[in-house]
């Protein structure tokens, strides 16, 4: 076990998504050393009728929270959307901190969340080629012969991850240099997941930044890595349509829900020198760049929805008999 001084704190950004944002909550005081974590809930303000509702339960809740060591509620007096309303929150924490865990309002967490992104951001806070910390692993398998608790991939993932002051303020958030990326294929294809070549895309014919996908352009390009767990300590509820971003998917809802947590009860072991390794890259190519017989098979449903839109099927009427 790493001796700690120093626990990062930990944002939850949110809005309306009153019962996963008190789960989150709830989840997240039950972790080992949450007694020692400052926790920031930025609340912001709602732009759409139906967001008062779920808006004024959570401002309500946040009021009862107990289990941290402080607690500080920011609330917007206008509409920010999400991007700003995270990005202005994290400026003002590390205002007054080197560190910071994030959330989104849709996680569940198991009860070693915390200690593992603290544990981790200690350890190798002085990896430069080490950019955050990263509390989910994707559900793949992870061959038995691996014995290391934790793996190195240049992808990201924004369900609760740790990250450092210091590395985050080097992050530019330029689109026009994308274009360039995009335009060289040799480069372009150091990303293990082609779905964030398409993000990137979006983002050059947009003009919209999607951070997580952005990061991953950002690590690939500085040969950057977050640190992965094997077992993760994260689970995400966020695909049941509520959010912005997650969609609403029965398969996804019903796969990442029921994902596999840590018990908690082992002790994490961060291998300082720790390098990539070429079976866990392989594992990861696959599973984001499954065939097209494995999408059939993994998710009919949503297969057959995407065949309709392509050759604009529209669903039979049935004729009513008289």
């Amino acid at each position: 076990m790493v001796e700690m001084n120093t626990y990062a704190p930990v944002l939850i950004p949110t809005l309306n998504r009153y019962n996963h944002f008190v789960n989150c909550v709830e989840s997240l005081s039950a972790c080992t050393c949450a007694d020692q974590t400052d926790l920031f809930i930025a609340i912001d303000y709602p732009f759409k009728e139906e967001h008062w509702e779920g808006y004024n339960n959570i401002c309500s809740y946040v009021e009862r929270i107990i289990g941290f060591k402080s607690l500080t509620i920011i609330k917007r007096t206008k509409n920010l959307g999400a991007r700003d309303n995270i990005f202005d929150a994290r400026e003002r924490i590390f205002n007054n901190y080197d560190r910071l865990i994030l959330s989104e309002d849709d996680n569940t967490f198991a009860t070693d969340f915390l200690l593992f992104i603290n544990e981790g951001l200690e350890v190798y806070k002085n990896r430069d080629d080490i950019f955050s910390i990263i509390g989910y692993n994707f559900p793949i398998d992870i061959p038995n012969n691996y014995t290391n608790d934790v793996y190195l991939f240049n992808g990201f993932s924004a369900w609760g991850y740790g990250i450092w002051k210091e590395k985050w303020v080097k992050l530019e958030w330029d689109i026009n240099e994308l274009e360039n990326f995009i335009a060289n294929k040799k480069r372009a294809k150091r990303l293990l997941n082609k779905n964030i070549l398409k993000g990137l895309k979006r983002i050059v014919d947009t003009g919209r930044i999607t951070g997580d996908t952005y990061i991953c352009y950002y690590q690939t390009v500085n040969n950057l890595y977050s640190v992965f767990p094997v077992v993760s300590r994260v689970r995400n509820n966020g695909h049941d349509g509520s959010g912005i971003h997650g969609g609403n998917s029965r398969h996804l809802k019903q796969l990442y829900s029921n994902q596999h947590l840590s018990d908690g009860k082992a002790d994490i072991y961060f291998p300082i020198n720790i390098k990539p390794s070429k079976k866990i890259d392989e594992i990861l190519i696959k599973y984001f760049n499954p065939s097209l017989l494995t999408k059939i098979i993994s998710n009919p449903n949503g297969a057959l929805t995407k065949i309709k839109k392509i050759f604009k099927i529209k669903p039979l009427k049935q004729s009513s008999k008289k």
